[in-house]
């Protein structure tokens, strides 16, 4: 696109967001056609044809799926000439910053992103109402509406159903596909009726796929790609209990080792000590995470 700036966004069919993102990003560089060329690939279903000229940046993510480098592409990435933007979804402020560079007058206001962070405030819980249900096509929906409904980033008030409704039946027929082919083992937590955690975890060549990257290119082991826990019912060890059943299915299945990409304690999702105390070991080291494994 001779003249155009070019940019491109990187996405997984595993996370609603990584759609709703997609949605917002056509719709801001529609109104900068004039100057921008805008592309979107799902990773897991694109086969990255050498067609394409790949920016560095761009090609250490391609690798990563391809499983042969450690890139992390985390649910959806934004590259505008290369350049990765910060934050997911993409921040308006990285995407201003970065426009600005190439003389584009961008406002803000063009790109809607309704997201604001918001504490969720800690109520008391009766500890015997809790239960655990592992997934199956009628409940997939709920896994969903953790990472929209309560989101902790987004305000309760400003969840409107019909406007996540698509997205989270993209994600869920990602995953009725893969219940399907056995290639899925995940698992939800509930307070009563209402969900408040889940994990999910495929096999290791599908993680790949998914942009995540492994220890090793070893086909029996399988790999945590998303462990959420509602803010407010944090500390009554949802966490211990999604991740303790998923590792009694996960060696019914016979697999060998489980991996989970971590982050340092500080970032309070799928922290490094989490895993430590359940006997994961450090495999692998990732620009400032790590790749911790649990042989079975």
């Amino acid at each position: 696109m001779v003249g155009k700036i070019l940019a491109r966004y990187f996405y997984v069919p595993i996370c609603p967001e990584s759609f709703a993102s997609l949605d917002r990003l056509s719709s801001l560089f529609r109104k900068y056609k004039e100057h921008i060329h805008f592309e979107s690939f799902n990773v897991f279903e694109c086969k990255f044809e050498s067609v394409y000229s790949w920016f560095p940046n761009e090609d250490e993510i391609i690798e990563s799926i391809r499983g042969k480098e450690s890139s992390p592409l985390l649910f959806g990435k934004l590259f505008i000439q290369g350049n990765e933007i910060k934050g997911f979804p993409p921040s308006k402020k990285s995407i201003s910053d970065e426009l600005e560079e190439y003389g584009i007058s961008f406002k803000e206001e063009d790109y809607k992103l309704d997201y604001k962070s918001t504490m969720k405030k800690k109520l008391k819980y009766d500890i015997n109402k809790f239960h655990i249900k592992q997934y199956h096509e009628k409940l997939l929906r709920d896994s969903c509406i953790i990472c929209t409904k309560y989101n902790p980033y987004l305000d309760e008030e400003a969840y409107i159903p019909e406007n996540w409704n698509k997205y989270e039946e993209l994600k869920t027929t990602f995953l009725k596909e893969n219940l399907k082919k056995d290639s899925l083992v995940g698992y939800i937590e509930y307070y009563n009726d209402e969900p408040v955690g889940f994990i999910e975890a495929f096999p290791l060549d599908i993680s790949r796929m998914l942009g995540f990257p492994t220890s090793s290119k070893s086909t029996n082991g399988i790999m945590i790609t998303c462990l959420s826990v509602r803010q407010e019912m944090s500390g009554y060890g949802i966490a211990s209990r999604l991740i303790e059943h998923l590792e009694k299915e996960v060696e019914k299945r016979k697999y060998k080792s489980i991996e989970v990409l971590s982050f340092p304690d500080e970032h309070n999702w799928q922290p490094e000590s989490l895993y430590g105390k359940r006997g994961y070991k450090r495999a692998k080291g990732i620009k400032g995470l790590c790749i911790m494994k649990k042989e079975l």
